[in-house]
């Protein structure tokens, strides 16, 4: 899976389901990645951590409590950081388009 073109597809879905609000499209990111496959489904989270850079999420989620918890095993852990790496790349997406409209 290509990060930017899925988080961009994300946004468009995101802005069309808010009516253009950036607002109510940004609240809308969170709910559509977090029931992403990546961010659910071990085998395609491992896949996608492989296969992307990871940098912004992993950094997210160091400002935001730690990548891991105590328990976790590596397929949550790469759970945990598809999830917020698409979480970072819809919000800079949707952060220039909302830019590019003002």
């Amino acid at each position: 899976m290509h990060l930017y073109t899925e988080a961009k597809h994300i946004v468009t879905e995101a802005i069309e389901h808010a009516e253009g609000c950036f607002d109510t499209a940004h609240d809308y990111l969170a709910e559509s990645c977090d029931g992403h496959a990546v961010a659910i489904y071990y085998h395609k989270a491992i896949r996608f951590c492989a296969g992307n850079d990871t940098s912004a999420g992993e950094q997210w989620l160091e400002d935001t409590g730690g990548i891991a918890q105590d328990g976790d095993s590596f397929g949550q852990i790469a759970c945990r950081i598809s999830f917020a790496t698409l979480l970072c790349e819809c919000e800079s997406i949707l952060a220039d388009m909302e830019s590019a409209n003002a």
